[in-house]
Parts: C-alpha cells; sequence; structure tokens
C-alpha cells in the first residue's frame, strides 16, 4: 500500500543544489518559482525516488548541532539522506573525481553490516553513501 515518494530538504543555494544532486545521478523533473520570489520548489528524480528542494531566499542557516554526525543522531528529527550503490570504493572514488569531496570519504563498516560512509551536499546536509547488500 505504501511506497516511499520524496525527501524534502530546504537549500541555501538552489544552483549548487542541483548541480550537486545531478553528480549523483538525480535528474531535474519539475521547478516551480512563486511569482514573488519568496519560494522556489525543485524536485529531482532518481529511479523512483524524488528528491524535493525548498529554496527561500531568506532562508535560515543549518543549526550548529548538525555539523558531526554524532551530535545530529541524538536530536530527534530527519537526520540524512541514504544513497545505495553496489561498491562503496568506487563511489568514493567517483567523488573525490567529481570533485564533490575534498578527500576520499573514510568507508567504515555499519553496525546493521553494511559499508558506508558520509559526505555533505553545498547546504551542510549529510548524505550517506551505503553498500547494497
Amino acid at each position: 500500500m505504501f511506497q516511499p515518494d520524496h525527501y524534502a530538504i530546504s537549500v541555501g543555494d538552489v544552483e549548487k543544489s542541483i548541480t550537486f544532486y545531478e553528480k549523483l545521478e538525480f535528474k531535474k523533473i519539475k521547478d516551480y518559482q512563486s511569482e514573488d520570489g519568496t519560494v522556489r520548489i525543485v524536485q529531482m528524480q532518481n529511479g523512483n525516488f524524488i528528491l524535493e528542494m525548498f529554496y527561500y531566499p531568506d532562508s535560515e542557516k543549518l543549526p550548529d548541532f548538525v555539523s558531526t554526525l554524532g551530535e545530529d543522531l541524538k536530536v530527534k528529527g530527519s537526520k540524512h539522506l541514504g544513497l545505495q550503490v553496489t561498491d562503496v570504493e568506487k563511489a568514493a572514488a567517483y567523488l573525490e573525481e567529481a570533485g564533490l569531496v575534498t578527500e576520499k570519504p573514510m568507508i567504515s563498516q555499519g553496525r546493521l553490516g553494511r559499508p558506508y560512509f558520509f559526505i555533505k551536499d553545498p547546504n551542510g546536509i549529510f548524505v550517506e553513501i551505503i553498500s547494497a547488500g
């Protein structure tokens, strides 16, 4: 009955965000701009999953607790976007080559048994890259 549809984030620079997520194989499918310029909403799709980005020119900065994953996980609310890959080593190398990270990400073995690593998008939002199996 229920299927995943989308995940929504608020961004500080919509163009940088679009470019970043395009490099993660998302394609822009909708782009709404209010007549008064107070909000822009962009939807990007990867497979059956939609990432919905809200951009408000007067948006507030990310809270300080989000600067580290350990502190962020202790705070109630949404945590991160998880993207599945078949090979985390290849994904880490790709992200470095694509200029999305400044150094090769540190791959960890998850407590639930899957290798993963985290990066941040241009807004400081955590994105987890995790092995498919």
